[in-house]
């Protein structure tokens, strides 16, 4: 058999301390870890990636520089790379670091005079603002003490110090409403209230020197997406200081942004016109009249890839200015350039920058192997593998074994399985670049390494079969001794001599055939051997059948595949766009799966696997989701979870008998029947080793009486919790479930429910004789009788390093090809995504932190030209502190003595009757703090005095705004959480009462916050308190960041009118003609004229929606146009826990125009606009009004 396997397959040997790479194997596995080394099937990755290229003077080269920041007079720079602020002249050399917090530190801006400069630092919780001192000495810069700025839980995004140098500008969002935007505010250097530059949205915003003018960009803005056109689109727009007015600069249906004002009023700004992003220019008092080309508009950059190269990374990104005016900065690809924009005729300058090579960040990281991703008990119970972070590892049940680690390579391993004989451990593995189906076996066990141990056991077998022969000598002496002598003595003679050539001739069959105990040595494993089983590309997910003869496996997003281990052939079981959920029946011939259709809805199936003409037979056979199918050993119990009596994705067990004699019995008969199945099932053993040279003979079929299976399904457990992780006992006589976090079961008939574990308990399995559950506990492998009892844990540990370049390359090739497999479109949109990905491979070699890779990563994602895109998580150095702000529920203005209350949030601490807060109240202490202890206005936010008041009982001194009386009170603060749901529920209530005011009383209003079931409930609830009675309604979906409830609301909102009831007593002529019993409906109806308030921020099911309410002609669309993009997603991770959208299934109108870039289109456009929200107007909301009631006139 090893012949045979060796010439099958090529053998990597592994050992403990093997490194794929270079290993010390025999010659034949250096071969083939060479090979996978240099492999680059689908991308190429350079050999470096944490640190840069090195100089020939041992500097090295820095490769993913990020958002420099100029020194006024243009002759410094400063720019983020490994996450730290550093400094270098503008014509490029060695930079030195300003920053070496194991904090993030990101955006920087100089001070007018140069000798200060802001950052941006989580080091102390949310990004907030810092400052250090610049000190010149004869080396260059170095930076001073740092002092913290803004004291905040929210993140903010320097944009620099204010006109005058006093403070500083920056974007948050700091209050989150209905629109959640960020806007631009102010804090002083010295402490004191953070105030709005203007009361509008807003971000990227630049002032000029006099502080007359700041310019900002509105929007959606997508630096990844350059090839967006649409409603999301950014603008450049500006604003007066002094008049308080505002003006677009820029319309054209691409992004612009980035913006930065110049000492003579113009701008140079980051656009996208020409289909990259580029540098351009706007002149004072110039709008590009929403034109690719207007007069006063100058590109000044020409950034596109060669034919060659496929990508730039969408050209320039970064966008920075001196305040001189005299010099631009910029990113492109991996390279800081500069541009001189006093010279018309100016070429982009790159820079080449180098940090000391001791500066480079670790190329190694320590981590500990102990949280099991995939478990898989052996067949005998006596060894556990498990796989985490991509490596498979294992260890004897016995108590205090070690952890083996069977793989070790920068690769991702994933899918264990054991053959049922023990023999092989199969697994799926990505070494190629492309997922493969391999088998692992031991190679060295303690006993091989043991020579006593070995020579003993030597000598016993040698020993015992000398007294064998011995025994079978005499034997033959006695029986010669009895015979009679014969004529035909000579013959007898000669056919006893070859008897015992036949005899011994068995013997050393037997010998060379003898029984290896497969499971001992997967229990005393040292060392292993693995080998590819067949050259299939996206092969994964190998099952094993019970005989191990054949064994199932997936090819790419859903092809069943059937692999025949003795002839190594394989054949299609049925093809798929989606993985089914699959085991096999005990006969190793019918398969158990539950597979969803192109309505998304799932059925269970049975299949006779071998036969190619065979027809699935659809047991459940019903419109909710019927999945996770369990057959009993003797195939006459099948159970299933479905959400069928219960909310989407709430799962209950359902069961049907697939024997109909079964259904005829009485309950006696029932209970006698699963007491001998499971009596039956306790007999059951693992396999003898699979000897594919002996003969064979498969075991007789399983008959199930499928015909009308549906009619007979039976619920087992009815709960109002969600149940999984489903498992039946071989007899049948038990079902296994979790609920609520712990793990029951119950009888065939649903009764008899006991508690058999609490706790976690995920990946739940049977031993072969039903008398063991095997799960996961919490990432830790554990046993428990089926019947409950104490629970045995299986804990492994081993930690080792692994080589960040590796392990990074490793994230990138599994990124590019989850979204080359997955995304939507079939053809990416006639992208080359291998040559692309391979380029921008390049371009993250460079990152040193996760970051910067995510940020590459995005990119590379950008060129899809998607939503639904992205990637993150990832493992970080450090892990900021959490900021326990409190809030009160207030809007307040700074005064002379502290913070007067502008406005009460309802339902907020300062709303408590018992907080006796009024509006014109003054908060001049907090815990006997001081506000403004000079009487000079306060010298801290109010932000940041509540830092570290979240939930506990403060002290507030206070003055009574129309009395000027002092007095205190007492108040809990509540969360940002609780603050932002409160603000929304009042600016809701506003806009209602504001309906109700411009309608006269004849419209109701409510806003649809998300696409959600919570948001539907409250959709109901609000719809009859805002619309009955009314003669028509808005429906708000502004915002709305989508989900996936959109066809629950239709069927409130299109249920047609087929009749009205007057029930006995109510006068006829009253009655309104959609007049109908509430119980009648699944949904509360409304069929009066709607309008639909959307714009560019309605999103994802918010655009479903939108478009579905001008698809049917229900009603009118007001506002904006949605984004575009439509994209149903869910997410896949990556080796190390990172996650990646998965964009997989569009969605398309009726004459074929996919939603994705194309939004729903407004029946009246009516735009938003900064003067507008300065002013609290809100004209999308009157317009709808205004139209609404010209419909029902």
């Amino acid at each position: 058999m090893m012949d045979q396997t060796a010439s099958r397959f090529a053998i990597v040997s592994l050992g403990l301390s093997m490194a794929l790479f270079g290993c010390a194997c025999s010659s034949a596995t250096n071969t083939l870890a060479r090979t996978y080394a240099t492999e680059t099937d689908h991308v190429v990755v350079p050999t470096r990636w944490a640190g840069a290229s090195v100089t020939d003077d041992g500097l090295s080269v820095v490769t993913y520089p990020t958002l420099p920041a100029l020194s006024p007079d243009g002759n410094w720079l400063t720019f983020s790379f490994d996450d730290d602020i550093w400094i270098v002249r503008t014509g490029g050399g060695t930079a030195k670091r300003l920053t070496s917090h194991p904090a993030t530190e990101t955006r920087s801006a100089f001070s007018s005079d140069g000798t200060r400069l802001l950052f941006e630092s989580n080091r102390d919780g949310a990004r907030n603002i810092y400052e250090m001192p610049l000190i010149t000495t004869d080396s260059g810069i170095t930076g001073g003490a740092i002092k913290r700025i803004t004291t905040s839980d929210r993140s903010e995004q320097l944009y620099g110090y204010t006109s005058d140098g006093s403070g500083v500008m920056f974007g948050a969002l700091l209050k989150k409403e209905l629109f959640n935007h960020a806007k631009t505010y102010t804090a002083p250097l010295d402490g004191g209230p953070v105030v709005p530059v203007f009361d509008a949205f807003g971000f990227e915003t630049s002032s000029s020197n006099d502080g007359n003018t700041v310019v900002f960009t509105r929007g959606r803005y997508g630096y990844d997406r350059p090839k967006y056109r649409g409603s999301g689109a950014s603008d450049i727009w500006s604003y007066n200081t002094q008049s308080g007015s505002f003006t677009q600069l820029t319309s054209f249906n691409c992004n612009d942004g980035q913006p930065n004002i110049l000492p003579d009023g113009s701008i140079v700004f980051v656009s996208s016109r020409d289909g990259q992003n580029n540098v351009w220019r706007l002149n004072a008092g110039a709008t590009d009249n929403g034109r690719e080309k207007a007069s006063g508009l100058t590109q000044l950059t020409s950034f596109h890839p060669t034919a060659e190269q496929l990508t730039i990374a969408h050209g320039v990104r970064d966008l920075t200015a001196s305040r001189n005016g005299s010099l631009a900065a910029f990113v492109v690809w991996d390279t800081l350039y500069t541009l001189d924009l006093n010279d018309p005729n100016a070429q982009p300058s790159a820079l080449t920058i180098t940090i000391p090579s001791d500066t480079d960040s670790p190329s190694m990281e320590s981590v500990n192997y102990n949280r099991a991703e995939q478990i898989a008990m052996s067949p005998d119970g006596n060894t556990v593998a498990m796989v985490d972070r991509g490596e498979i590892f294992l260890r004897s049940t016995a108590d205090d074994r070690p952890t083996r680690r069977v793989t070790d390579n920068p690769f991702r391993e994933a899918d264990i399985a054991w053959s049922p004989d023990n023999q092989w451990l199969y697994f799926a593995s990505d070494m190629s670049g492309e997922w493969e189906l391999y088998r692992a076996s031991v190679d060295l066990t303690r006993d091989d390494l043991d020579p006593h141990i070995k020579a003993a056991e030597e000598a016993k077998k040698k020993a015992a079969e000398e007294k064998k022969k011995a025994a079978e000598a005499e034997k033959k002496e006695g029986e010669k001794k009895d015979e009679p002598a014969s004529d035909d003595a000579e013959k007898d003679t000669e056919d006893e001599d070859k008897k015992a050539d036949s005899e011994a001739g068995k013997k050393g069959d037997d010998k060379k055939k003898e029984k290896i105990d497969h499971g001992k040595r997967w229990e005393q494993s040292i060392t292993y051997t693995y080998e590819k089983l067949i050259d299939t590309s996206g092969a994964h997910r190998p099952i094993p059948s019970p005989d191990g003869r054949k064994l199932l496996y997936f090819v790419d997003r859903g092809d069943v595949m059937l692999l025949d281990l003795k002839t190594m052939a394989s054949r299609m079981v049925f093809p798929g766009w989606n993985e089914p959920d699959i085991q096999w029946a005990a006969d190793s011939r019918h398969v158990v799966y539950s597979v969803q259709d192109l309505d998304f809805n799932s059925d269970v199936f049975i299949l006779d696997a071998l036969d190619p003409d065979a027809v699935p037979q659809n047991i459940s056979m019903h419109p909710d989701l019927d999945e996770s199918p369990q057959l009993s050993a003797d195939g006459k119990v099948i159970t299933f979870l479905s959400d069928r009596d219960s909310d989407n994705f709430s799962f209950n067990v359902y069961a049907v008998y697939l024997d109909k004699e079964l259904e005829g019995m009485t309950d006696y008969e029932l209970e006698e029947h699963f007491e001998n199945a499971a009596k039956e099932a306790k007999k059951r053993k693992m396999i003898d080793p699979v000897d594919f040279d002996a003969e064979y003979e498969e075991p007789d079929a399983l008959t199930f009486d499928t015909d009308d299976a549906y009619l007979r399904i039976r619920r087992i457990v009815s709960s109002s919790s969600s149940n999984g992780n489903l498992a039946i006992l071989p007899g049948g006589d038990r079902i296994i479930f979790s609920e609520g976090g712990g793990l029951n079961s119950v009888n065939y008939a649903g009764r008899d429910r006991k508690s058999i574990v609490t706790g976690s308990a995920g990946s739940v399995s049977v031993s072969l004789d039903g008398s063991k559950l095997f799960f996961n506990r919490s990432g830790e492998p554990a046993s428990v009788g089926s019947g409950g009892g104490s629970v045995k844990a299986y804990p492994m540990s081993f930690t080792d390093w692994i080589d960040l370049t590796d392990d990074h390359k490793q994230k990138f090739r599994e990124a590019a090809r989850l979204l080359r497999d997955g995304f939507y479109h079939p053809t990416l949109k006639n992208l080359d995504w291998d040559g692309i990905s391979a380029r921008y491979a390049e371009l993250a070699a460079g990152t040193r932190t996760t970051a910067e890779f995510n940020d590459v990563v995005n990119m590379l994602f950008g060129e899809l030209d998607g939503s639904h895109l992205g990637i993150s998580g990832g493992s970080s150095d450090f892990s900021p502190p959490n900021s326990r702000t409190g809030y009160l529920g207030v809007d307040v203005k700074p005064v002379h003595d502290g913070y007067e209350i502008a406005h009460i949030v309802k339902e907020m601490p300062a709303d408590e009757d018992n907080a006796n807060l009024k509006i014109g109240d003054v908060i001049t202490a907090i815990d006997q703090r001081v506000l403004a202890p000079n009487d000079a206005g306060p010298n801290i936010d109010l932000v940041a005095a509540m830092e570290g008041t979240l939930g506990r009982e403060i002290l507030l001194d206070v003055r009574r705004g129309d009395t000027g009386e002092a007095f205190r009170t007492l108040i809990v603060p509540s969360s940002y959480g609780a603050d932002s749901g409160a603000r929304y529920e009042d600016v809701v209530a506003r806009n209602r009462a504001r309906v109700e005011e411009l309608s006269g009383g004849r419209l109701g209003y409510l806003h649809i916050q998300g696409m959600n079931m919570a948001s539907v409930r409250v959709y109901e609830r609000d719809l009859y308190a805002a619309a009955h009675g009314k003669d028509g309604l808005i429906i708000d979906v502004r915002d709305n960041g989508g989900g996936s409830t959109t066809d629950i609301l239709l069927s409130s909102l299109t249920a047609p009118n087929h009749a009205y009831t007057i029930p006995r007593g109510a006068d006829p002529k009253s009655v309104p003609r959609d007049a109908y019993p509430r119980d009648r409906r699944l949904i509360y109806g409304y069929s009066r004229p709607i309008n639909v308030l959307m714009n560019q921020h309605s999103f994802s099911n918010a655009e479903i929606f939108s478009h579905s309410i001008k698809t049917t002609k229900r009603g009118r669309l007001i506002g904006t146009a949605t984004f575009g993009g439509v994209i149903s997603t869910g997410s896949a991770g990556l080796i190390d826990g990172s996650r990646v959208r998965m964009p997989f299934r569009g969605w398309y109108l009726p004459d074929g125009t996919d939603m994705e870039s194309h939004g729903a289109q407004p029946d009246v456009d009516v735009p938003a606009i900064p003067s507008d929200e300065v002013n609290g107007r809100d004209a999308q909301l009157e317009a709808a009004v205004k139209d609404l009631l010209s419909q029902i006139k």
